[in-house]
């Protein structure tokens, strides 16, 4: 089960209408940090991926709590075989969640056992740095 924070936040962000949208192709700070941290979970680096997550996902969600959580959700997909990152949307505010500066990126993604699949990352800018703060995949 994902975390109830998390999932409320990746839900709420599919339907935002959101100010900013950046073209999918430009490989951002934000789009290279949730590239490496979907690499992860492709490698099934469930500890090292929880190290990516910002302080709201952390403190909804322990270590063991998301190595559980993310080996249950991901291992039914199989192995990724594509993906690749359909939009970016920026915005402020997020139900739920603190003012900040949000990425939202959305991906197509195919798995041997699904064939077509859509992730979203969602991320805040914490300083200089991007830290993941929700996950959904469907």
């Amino acid at each position: 089960m994902i975390n109830a924070v998390a999932l409320a936040l990746a839900l709420a962000l599919v339907t935002l209408s959101a100010p900013a949208i950046a073209s999918p192709d430009a490989v951002t700070p934000e789009v290279a940090t949730a590239n490496v941290w979907l690499e992860q979970l492709d490698a099934k680096s469930w500890n090292e991926s929880w190290k990516g997550t910002g302080k709201l996902f952390q403190s909804n969600l322990t270590q063991e709590q998301w190595s559980k959580t993310a080996q249950a959700v991901r291992d039914p997909f199989g192995v990724v075989i594509s993906r690749h990152i359909l939009g970016v949307t920026k915005t402020t505010t997020l139900p739920g969640a603190p003012d900040g500066e949000y990425g939202v990126l959305t991906y197509s993604a195919v798995f041997t056992n699904k064939a077509s699949a859509v992730e979203t990352v969602v991320l805040i800018r914490d300083g200089e740095q991007w830290k993941i703060v929700g996950y959904f995949i469907r």
